[in-house]
């Protein structure tokens, strides 16, 4: 079984992904914020990190650096409500696996 950690400050989102994830059979380990998923990150193993750009204190950036420290082998999807091109950029040349915008996709569009 695959192992996600899914990192969102806004319960709903958090809490939708985590039970659609389960659905499918996943193994879901939720954190409400960048500080918790990095302890979470440091602490366990992961097959997929999907978090949110937008956190208060530590952001999803912040996150998906110390995963690509940790292991650079985790895929990061890097998800927003909030886009911006200078965001997606430095998302995905930090190494993130893909960064939804909505229902778009930065790698549907390369």
């Amino acid at each position: 079984m695959n192992k996600i950690l899914v990192v969102d400050d806004e319960k709903g989102m958090r809490d939708f992904l985590s039970i659609m994830l389960k659905k499918e059979g996943y193994e879901v380990v939720a954190a409400d914020g960048g500080r918790d998923a990095i302890d979470l990150i440091k602490d366990d193993s992961f097959d997929l990190v999907i978090t949110d750009i937008k956190m208060p204190r530590l952001d999803g950036i912040t996150v998906l650096s110390v995963t690509r420290e940790t292991d650079p082998h985790i895929p990061v999807i890097m998800i927003t409500a909030f886009a911006s091109t200078e965001t997606a950029v430095e998302a995905m040349k930090k190494g993130a696996y893909d960064y939804k915008i909505g229902r778009a996709s930065c790698r549907e569009r390369v």
